[in-house]
């Protein structure tokens, strides 16, 4: 998944352990995604990557995923109403209808307006899907980054007295 400056040599073990946590990264998100059923549509899943490019003088790491997805990690707070919209759509793909006093089924649009009333209400629980395995991942990513630096400054090291010696001999 990394793209740019092919000559950037010198941050090749770098840009390994960076690629490592961008795979942990997005497979532990799709892993929590499904345990918590918050992947009715794959439209999430599916978008989940991530890309290492590299610069001149740097290297850059993204973690990307459809827009919404940060709604379903961070949650919602109460006290603002949801769009109709995205409710609707989300509750006609469950099949999802509440009852009314009397029994009978309310149509799609009516229980979307139910559920949009509950959450400016009490808001969505964060499921923190990409946080909790980020946090984790970043905890470990910076003994790896220096470890892996350091090969990479050893390496550019060894290339740089080998070209030296090269030309004054």
């Amino acid at each position: 998944m990394a793209k740019g400056n092919p000559n950037l040599k010198k941050a090749e073990n770098t840009q390994l352990a960076l690629e490592k946590f961008g795979k942990y990264l997005v497979a532990e998100s799709r892993k929590n995604l499904t345990r918590k059923k918050k992947n009715v549509t794959n439209n999430l899943y599916n978008s989940l990557a991530y890309e290492v490019t590299t610069g001149p003088n740097s290297l850059n790491f993204d973690f990307l995923m459809a827009e919404y997805g940060e709604w379903v990690d961070k949650g919602r707070k109460a006290g603002k109403m949801p769009p109709f919209g995205p409710i609707y759509a989300w509750v006609a793909r469950r099949k999802f209808q509440f009852r009314d006093n009397k029994g009978k089924l309310l149509s799609y649009a009516e229980t979307a307006r139910k559920v949009m009333i509950k959450i400016k209400a009490k808001g969505i629980e964060p499921s923190e899907f990409y946080s909790r395995p980020f946090n984790l991942g970043y905890e470990k990513l910076p003994a790896e980054i220096q470890q892996a630096y350091g090969l990479d400054v050893e390496d550019f090291l060894e290339f740089t007295i080998n070209q030296l010696n090269k030309k004054y001999k």
